[in-house]
């Protein structure tokens, strides 16, 4: 009998992608599937020519996907024909960030068999710095069973069971378009990777920064300080977990940090106003998110 081989590549953080992609993988092997996933923390994945079923995974940064999903979709081989499935975890909105993925999927020639999201965890600074975890404790184990469960519908869709293919997203209000720009590429890349700096009458040489960086962007030079490179994801992981809080960066500067808190502000205060996203009230100190309250819809401060 032929072994129908699945290769999942998603890249996960804090791992609620990893989560989602293991309950996907779950439902296709009890559908006979052999499945291999891959977090993109660890490198390049196998070839996606070798398998007759591809599944891609990708958080939301800033409402785009991060820059290392980008760069490894854009590298992908022509697919010629082979079926694909994409699946989101998002902490706040996820808007129209599927489209990209979805359509850098069907230029490359892959036909697609399936689209999925679901909320994870925030771990954004800014709204941290605000005092708000969003979307917290997700995924949820409900979720986790509709992606097991999409992980069926994607198996009886290889089977031959027709696929609606849903529609792409709309695009978002102009205020998030302003936002997604902020967060662009191109930005992180030239502009706010360049901006981080490590206060040394702080530093206390833990190396958190440099183990706790999804991209292995952060080194050490002959003297021991701290350099950061051009594989910049802009997560602010390095910042967020520093227990001595030594490190700046595009966030913490007058310019453009002034103008990026107001629209985590601005975020912040019209989410909770609408009522839409679960969220608790946490306080962030020296590298520690500390709940400090049950969830709810209060007004923010």
């Amino acid at each position: 009998m032929t072994i129908r081989k699945a290769l999942i590549v998603y890249f996960s953080q804090s791992g609620a992608n990893g989560r989602v992609g293991e309950a996907i993988s779950s439902g296709l092997q009890e559908r006979g599937y052999r499945v291999d996933t891959w977090n993109l923390k660890e490198g390049d994945p196998p070839d996606p020519l070798n398998y007759v079923l591809l599944g891609i995974g990708s958080p939301v940064y800033y409402y785009n996907v991060p820059v290392n999903v980008a760069h490894f979709l854009e590298r992908l081989p022509r697919l010629s024909g082979i079926p694909a499935f994409v699946f989101l975890v998002h902490g706040t909105h996820r808007l129209d960030t599927a489209n990209w993925v979805r359509r850098v999927l069907e230029r490359k020639g892959a036909c697609e068999v399936g689209y999925f999201h679901c909320r994870g965890e925030s771990h954004v600074l800014a709204l941290l710095r605000e005092g708000y975890l969003f979307s917290p404790d997700r995924p949820s184990r409900s979720e986790l069973a509709e992606a097991k469960a999409f992980g069926h519908l994607v198996a009886d869709h290889m089977a031959g069971k027709h696929y609606a293919r849903p529609p792409f997203e709309i695009k978002p209000p102009l205020i998030y378009r302003i936002e997604r720009f902020l967060g662009n590429r191109w930005l992180i890349e030239h502009f706010y990777s360049r901006m981080f700096k490590v206060d040394l009458s702080k530093c206390i040489a833990c190396g958190r920064c440099m183990k706790n960086c999804p991209t292995s962007n952060i080194t050490q030079d002959a003297l021991g300080r701290r350099q950061w490179h051009r594989r910049c994801l802009a997560c602010l992981s390095c910042e967020m977990k520093c227990p001595a809080e030594a490190i700046r960066s595009a966030l913490s500067r007058p310019v453009p940090g002034v103008l990026l808190r107001s629209v985590f502000r601005y975020n912040v205060r019209r989410w909770v106003r609408e009522g839409e996203l679960d969220y608790v009230r946490v306080v962030h100190r020296r590298g520690v998110t500390r709940r400090i309250g049950a969830m709810g819809n209060d007004q923010p401060a």
